[in-house]
């Protein structure tokens, strides 16, 4: 915990890294104004009703002739700290401390005025005002603490002050009982006051804890929240820190109330404990997971800089063959550990691989979102996955996925893989309807138009066979193997290479600051790697359908589907 000293350090707040402190100063700012605000239009509206609703009171003396003053003053001294707070630029230790001292000054105010003017009169009601107003929007212990001091120990000093040096008020407490009678009024004032000073105090304190309390409910296990990423249909993503270390880092969070159906949640939290292993250069990093009290799910991750390969071909076109393969073979090698694991990632798509730069490397590949991965020889494996649904996303997703009822393997990802390299090399994906029933039936039946008939830029022929091949309709028509895509990958002759030169160069040009400084795009697709449940299709009724479609029925994207059913991008 840091602290923002005001008043050299005797003002604190509760702080939590660099967002937090934007925000506290946001919050202090915030309620500093509507103090002072709320001081001037009350200092005013108890001007007009004392100057003008008050029955007429004879000058006793000339120091009668200061109220009006008086009042003003307390009016003028809110309003010129609100114009400092609404034009000036604090911060927020000289907001905190202006606010003090500006009901410091009015405590002082009020006690004078009263010592002159009415000096019978319990200050009681003015002292509460001032230093619990104080308390409710400035719930800052201890500058309440030295405010509600300065209160209590100015009340006897002023009193006394006066009652020696001003004639008029000599004469009042004589005309009462002498020094007997205004020092028992003074001890009564004093005592209250103090009470009055106490309390406040105790008000602070307890606001200030339920300020800190809220604070630590922003936080997951040693995770600190910073700001939100990405919301999708399963979650939230969050940039945080760790409370210790101060890395930056990434967090997902799954809450049992949102994904309790199909047994969600545990699958989530083994899921992760399988992805956590993975140890390729080329897989994100899983950091920790846990999960809170109230049954929510987080885990923590690498927080990246870059952009996604959806992004990258979106805002600059397909990429030259040379540097699509460079970036295959990264992914590709992610994979592989993966499925020498037994895992498979079943969510393969472009907006899943991440460009970023590591120690200096540029067009550094992450992997992203294993969150929807499976260990296909897990133990209780199948009781978690139930038949008849359809995970991944229907633009990339493999023929044998479709039927829900078939055993998917590791060659489901070689077929993601290959729609993410048709899309870097076309600017498409293989099959560009906005149909999600027809995208359903193209996958299964319809051989995409090979990349170098859609391509303006030159494709090897080896390439364009490799790409062919990982979307090959049946799992055995493709590679065996991530690894053995990867060596195929690396026969293929280019007449240029994609360098790390190159990779910097690109970088440089086109993304020197944003693209790789702190505030970047989402370490993890915004949809939160969304699992679609959808009942697995009868292809016949499909067929049928998409027969209409053409006949120029119409159908509604995902009416065959169901409404959960994820609208390709």
């Amino acid at each position: 915990m840091s602290t923002l000293p005001a008043i050299g350090k005797a003002l604190e707040w509760v702080s939590t890294g660099s967002s937090f402190e934007e925000e506290m100063h946001g919050l202090i700012w915030s309620r500093v104004r509507l103090l002072f605000a709320i001081g001037t239009g009350a200092s005013l509206l108890l001007f007009v009703v004392d100057n003008f609703w008050v029955p007429y009171r004879p000058f006793v003396s000339p120091i009668e002739a200061w109220r009006t003053e008086l009042w003003l003053l307390h009016g003028l001294t809110y309003a010129a700290g609100l114009l400092v707070v609404l034009f000036g630029r604090l911060s927020s230790k000289w907001l905190l401390g202006l606010a003090m001292w500006v009901t410091v000054f009015n405590v002082v105010l009020l006690y004078t005025g009263l010592a002159l003017l009415e000096p019978g009169r319990e200050p009681h009601l003015g002292t509460s005002l001032l230093l619990f107003t104080f308390a409710a929007f400035i719930p800052c212990r201890i500058a309440q603490t030295v405010l509600s001091g300065i209160a209590a120990v100015s009340l006897p000093l002023i009193y006394a002050a006066t009652y020696v040096l001003v004639p008029e008020i000599t004469a009042f407490w004589a005309d009462r009982g002498g020094p007997a009678a205004q020092g028992s009024a003074l001890a009564f004032n004093t005592v209250g006051t103090f009470i009055i000073a106490v309390v406040s105090v105790a008000v602070s304190r307890t606001l200030y804890k339920m300020r800190t309390t809220a604070m630590k409910a922003e936080r997951l296990g040693n995770y600190i929240i910073d700001r939100e990423l990405g919301v999708g249909g399963m979650g939230q993503v969050y940039v945080a820190h760790h409370a210790l270390m101060r890395r930056p880092t990434a967090v997902k969070v799954i809450r049992g109330d949102q994904v309790d159906q199909h047994g969600a949640l545990q699958r989530f939290e083994q899921e992760v404990q399988l992805s956590a292993g993975l140890t390729h250069p080329n897989t994100i990093t899983i950091f920790d997971y846990g999960r809170t009290p109230d049954d929510t799910f987080y885990y923590a991750m690498e927080y990246l800089a870059g952009m996604d390969l959806q992004e990258l071909v979106e805002r600059f076109g397909p990429l030259p063959a040379t540097r699509v393969a460079f970036i295959l073979r990264q992914a590709l090698g992610s994979l592989a550990e993966a499925h020498s694991r037994g895992i498979i990632h079943r969510d393969i798509k472009p907006s899943n691989i991440f460009l970023t730069q590591r120690g200096g490397l540029f067009d550094f590949v992450k992997v992203l979102d294993f969150g929807l991965a499976k260990q296909v020889v897990a133990e209780g494996a199948a009781e978690l996955t139930k038949t008849g649904m359809l995970f991944g996303t229907p633009r990339y997703i493999a023929p044998e996925n479709v039927y829900g009822t078939e055993k998917a393997d590791h060659r489901s990802d070689l077929y993601n893989l290959g729609g993410v390299a048709y899309w870097m090399l076309t600017g498409q994906p293989p099959f560009p309807t906005e149909n999600s029933v027809e995208l359903i039936v193209d996958h299964v039946k319809t051989v995409p138009v090979p990349p170098s008939e859609l391509s303006e830029v030159p494709i090897p022929p080896e390439l364009d066979a490799l790409v062919m091949r990982l979307l090959e309709k049946k799992p055995e028509d493709r590679f065996r193997s991530a690894g053995e895509a990867e060596a195929a990958l690396e026969e293929i002759e280019f007449s240029e290479h994609w360098t790390q030169a190159s990779a910097r160069a690109w970088w440089e040009l086109h993304a020197p600051s944003e693209e790789l400084g702190c505030d970047c795009p989402t370490p993890e697709d915004c949809e939160m790697g969304e699992e679609a449940p959808f009942v697995a299709p009868d292809l016949a009724a499909i067929e049928a359908r998409r027969e209409l479609v053409g006949a120029g029925a119409g159908l509604d994207n995902g009416a065959a589907i169901g409404s959960a059913a994820e609208q390709p991008s």
